[in-house]
């Protein structure tokens, strides 16, 4: 009976073998990841294009930047300039965004935006918006 077991791996015994990962343990991603939660927030942002302005609406919003759906692809690392109110403020902001990602999704172009060239004061707004509404988000939720 202790013949049937044995220590051996019985995938070893397969006709074909899978190659390692030649990444290694390191991360697999090897762009940007987030730091701070987003949460699902829909509204209006002004992007400043030249001497045009274009309104876009976003998916979502964190402290450090924001996902916005867009009819214009841009491509990774542009920074376009923006505008927009913090949700349950009067404050405006204005801003860059750095495009981390554009991808496609039913014929409309998502962004995935990093704020940059922010003041410390606009941040600031912006986390005490965000509290307020990671509170009311899981309040409605539950």
């Amino acid at each position: 009976m202790e013949d049937r077991r044995k220590n051996k791996d019985r995938r070893d015994d397969l006709q074909f073998k899978l190659p390692n990962d030649a990444r290694g343990k390191k991360d697999r991603r090897q762009k940007e990841r987030r730091t701070k939660e987003r949460i699902p927030v829909k509204m209006w942002v002004r992007n400043i294009d030249g001497n045009a302005d274009y309104f876009q609406q976003t998916a979502n919003l964190s402290t450090n930047g924001m996902y916005i759906l867009s009819p214009n692809p841009y491509e990774v690392g542009t920074i376009i300039e923006i505008e927009f109110q913090v949700p349950g403020t009067d404050h405006i902001i204005k801003c860059g965004a750095e495009i981390l990602r554009c991808t496609e999704e039913n014929q409309v172009i998502g962004l995935s935006a990093k704020f940059v060239n922010m003041s410390d004061d606009d941040k600031k707004v912006i986390e005490k918006a965000m509290n307020e509404l990671i509170s009311e988000f899981w309040y409605i939720n539950e």
